[in-house]
C-alpha cells in the first residue's frame, strides 16, 4: 500500500484524484533516479543525496510507502516534494511536471489559469534567440569586443545565452511578428511598448548587451540589458508581467542551484557580470540580485537551496549599505550570513581579472566575518568618536542579532569581541547582551526539558524519540501506556511533540488517525518528520522493556524539574504573601504523596 502525504493545497488547484493518477502511473524511484544514482538494499534504495554534500549514501527511496528521506540533512517527503526542492518550485507548478511526464490531463478544481503565460515563455525563447544571433553576427561586433575587454569568454556566452539588441527602434517587435506573434500578446511580455503619439510599438531593449533571465527550472522569464556606452539608465530590465517579478528571481540561480544545494551556501553578488565572472571561474554557487535592493522574496528564494549566505557586494559606501540592507532581509528569515569586503573598493570581478582564481578564493576563504562583527566594525567606523552614548549604540545595534544566536560558543565570540573593541569589561557587556525578563516556571520547564533523555540514544538512523513515537504510532496499547504514565509533554523535538498532540485529538481507528495525522502533517511543515516516522515504522520496534526504561528516565528527570522549579519558587515568595504560600505547600503536599506512590510530581 502507498503511502501519500500531500498538503490541503492539493484540493485548491487539482480535482483529487490527479495526484492518485500521477502516482499510479509513477514510481518514485524511477523519478529520483533522474537525478540520483540509486542501489537497492533490502526493500529501499540508496544514493547520494542531491541536496547536500556527502560522501557516504543517507539518501532513501522506498518504493512501497512511495516516499524518499535523507538521513544527513533529514529532507524527505513524496515524489511532488522532491521535484519541489529538486527544480526549486513550488507545490502547484511540482504537479504540473510531473503530470506532464506521466501523461496524465490536468483539469483544474477552480478556475482555468488563461494560456498567456505559456504564449510569454514562448516568446522569451524567441527573443532569446534572436538576440543571441543578433550578437554573434556582424552587427553584434562591438558587444563581443566589449565582452572581451570584461574577459567573458565564448563557454559564458553560451551557458548564459547572452545577447545583443540591434540600435533599431523595433527590431525585435517585426522579427517576432513574422513568427507569428501578434502585437498584444508581445505587449504581455514587456518587450514592447506602444508610441501612442505616433501609434505605433517600440522595442524596450535598444542597442544594449542582453543578460536573459531564468527561472530555476530554466525558463527564459525576462531579461536585462546594458548599454555600451555612457547612455542612461545603464541598466534596463523587463516590467513585470505574469511569469516575471524582479524582486522575486536571482541572476545566476538556474546555472548555479545544484552546487549552492551542494555547498550548503550562496555567494551574492550585486551585478550580472560579477556573477557570470565567478562562475567562469568556477565558482558556481554565485547569484545576484536584479538591480534592485535584496527583497525578502529573494532570501526566501536563496533559503530554499542553502542555510548559509555570503555577500560580496561592492566594497564602497552604496555596496556597504546595500550590505547593511541585504543583512536585515536575510537575518529575518534565520540565515546564516558572512560577509567578505574586497580590497580598494575593488568588485569581484575587477578582484578576479586582477588577481586571478587561487587568490580570489583564498582570499574570500580567509577574510569572511559574520554579519554581527560587520555590524560592529561599520557602526564603530561611522562614529565621530567612541564615546560612552556611541558605545551604547553599537552594543544596542547588535545586541537582537546576539540574543537571536543559537550557539552559546558563538554568543560568548561576540560578547568578547564587542568588549575587546568597545574596551568594556565583559561582564558589562554581558548583563546589557542578557534577554530582559523574569524567571517563569514554564520557562524552567522548556529549560530543562532538553536534559529529560540526556544522551537521547540513537537506534540506526533513528533517535530513541523517533522511535517511541514510530512505536505508539504502530502499536495502540503503546500510545496509551505512554500517555496515562508520563504524558505527551516530554518530547524534546518540537516537531515531535506537535505531532503526538495532534494525534491525541483524532479519533477513529489508528490506521484512519495516521492518515489523518499524515495529511495534517503536510499542511503543518511537518511533513519530513513525519516521513522518517514513517520509515522507522520499518525498523524492529522499541521492545517492553526498552519502553519501560525510556518512561522510567522521562519519570526520573520530570520529578527533577518539578524539584528544582519548586525551590526557585519558594525562594521567591515574600513571608507576606501567605494565600500563594499556602497554596504552594498544598500542591507540593499532591507531588509528594504522587512521588511516594511512583508517579510523577
Amino acid at each position: 500500500m502507498k503511502h501519500r502525504i500531500v498538503g490541503e493545497v492539493m484540493t485548491r488547484y487539482y480535482n483529487d484524484n490527479v495526484i492518485d493518477d500521477i502516482e499510479s502511473r509513477l514510481d518514485i524511484v524511477d523519478v529520483v533516479s533522474e537525478t540520483v544514482n540509486l542501489t537497492r538494499k533490502g526493500n529501499r534504495y540508496w544514493g547520494l543525496c542531491p541536496f547536500h554534500g556527502e560522501k557516504t549514501p543517507s539518501f532513501s527511496v522506498s518504493a512501497e510507502k512511495n516516499m524518499f528521506y535523507c538521513f544527513g540533512c533529514h529532507t524527505g517527503g513524496s515524489m511532488f516534494t522532491f521535484v519541489m526542492k529538486r527544480d526549486g518550485v513550488d507545490f502547484k507548478e511540482a504537479i504540473q511536471i510531473l503530470a506532464a511526464k506521466a501523461g496524465v490531463k490536468i483539469a483544474t478544481a477552480g478556475p482555468r489559469k488563461d494560456d498567456k503565460t505559456a504564449g510569454v515563455f514562448k516568446i522569451n525563447r524567441a527573443a532569446g534567440d534572436f538576440y543571441q544571433r543578433y550578437l554573434q553576427s556582424e552587427d553584434g561586433i562591438l558587444a563581443r569586443e566589449y565582452l572581451t575587454r570584461r574577459c567573458i569568454n565564448a563557454q559564458s556566452i553560451e551557458q548564459f545565452k547572452l545577447g545583443m539588441a540591434p540600435d533599431s527602434w523595433d527590431g525585435l517587435g517585426r522579427n517576432l511578428l513574422k513568427k507569428g506573434f501578434s502585437q498584444a500578446e508581445l505587449q504581455l511580455s514587456g518587450l514592447i511598448k506602444r508610441n501612442e503619439n505616433r501609434d505605433s510599438y517600440y522595442d524596450i531593449f535598444r542597442n544594449r548587451l542582453i543578460f536573459p533571465i531564468f527561472n530555476p527550472r530554466g525558463d527564459i522569464i525576462g531579461f536585462g540589458g546594458r548599454v555600451l556606452d555612457e547612455a542612461v539608465p545603464k541598466y534596463l530590465n523587463t516590467p513585470e508581467t505574469d511569469i516575471f517579478a524582479k524582486r522575486k528571481n536571482l541572476y545566476g540561480l538556474f546555472q548555479g542551484r545544484d552546487i549552492i544545494r551542494q555547498s550548503n551556501e550562496a555567494i551574492l553578488v550585486e551585478g550580472y557580470l560579477d556573477c557570470i565572472m565567478l562562475h567562469q571561474a568556477g565558482i558556481k554557487n554565485t547569484v545576484a540580485s536584479l538591480g534592485t535592493a535584496f527583497t525578502v522574496d529573494q532570501a526566501k528564494l536563496i533559503q530554499r537551496y542553502a542555510e548559509s549566505v555570503l555577500i560580496l557586494f561592492d566594497g564602497d559606501e552604496a555596496g556597504q549599505r546595500e550590505t547593511m540592507k541585504a543583512i536585515e532581509v536575510l537575518s529575518q528569515q534565520g540565515m546564516k550570513i558572512f560577509i567578505c569586503s574586497l580590497p580598494d573598493e575593488m568588485d569581484p570581478d575587477e578582484f578576479l581579472n586582477k588577481y586571478g582564481k587561487e587568490e580570489f578564493e583564498d582570499y574570500i576563504k580567509n577574510n569572511r566575518i559574520s554579519h554581527i562583527e560587520y555590524k560592529i566594525d561599520r557602526f564603530i567606523r561611522l562614529m565621530p568618536e567612541l564615546d560612552l552614548h556611541n558605545k551604547i549604540n553599537v552594543v544596542n545595534g547588535v545586541k537582537d542579532d546576539v540574543i537571536n544566536l543559537k550557539s552559546e560558543l558563538e554568543k560568548d565570540y561576540h560578547i568578547k569581541t564587542l568588549a575587546r573593541k568597545l574596551e568594556i569589561e565583559e561582564f558589562i557587556i554581558r548583563q546589557e547582551i542578557k534577554p530582559k525578563g523574569r524567571y517563569s516556571e514554564r520557562e524552567g520547564i522548556l529549560r530543562n526539558k532538553t536534559e529529560i533523555i540526556r544522551d537521547n540514544k540513537k537506534y540506526a538512523n533513528y533517535s530513541i524519540e523517533e522511535k517511541i513515537m514510530a512505536s505508539f504510532l504502530a502499536r495502540e496499547e503503546h500510545f496509551h501506556k505512554i500517555k496515562d504514565n508520563i504524558g505527551l509533554d516530554f518530547f524534546v523535538q518540537p516537531e515531535l511533540q506537535k505531532l503526538a498532540q495532534y494525534y491525541d485529538q483524532l479519533s477513529g481507528d489508528p490506521a484512519d488517525r495516521q492518515k489523518q495525522l499524515k495529511t495534517w502533517a503536510a499542511g503543518q511543515g511537518l511533513e519530513e518528520t513525519m516521513v522518517k516516522i514513517t520509515f522507522a515504522l520499518d525498523e524492529e520496534p522499541i521492545n517492553e522493556v526498552q519502553l519501560d526504561n525510556f518512561m522510567n528516565d522521562v519519570k526520573r528527570k520530570q520529578n527533577e524539574v518539578f524539584w528544582q522549579n519548586a525551590s526557585k519558587k519558594l525562594d521567591s515568595l515574600g513571608n507576606g504573601d501567605f494565600k500563594t504560600l499556602l497554596s504552594f505547600i498544598l500542591d507540593f503536599d499532591t507531588a509528594l504523596n504522587n512521588f511516594q506512590e511512583g508517579g510523577k510530581a
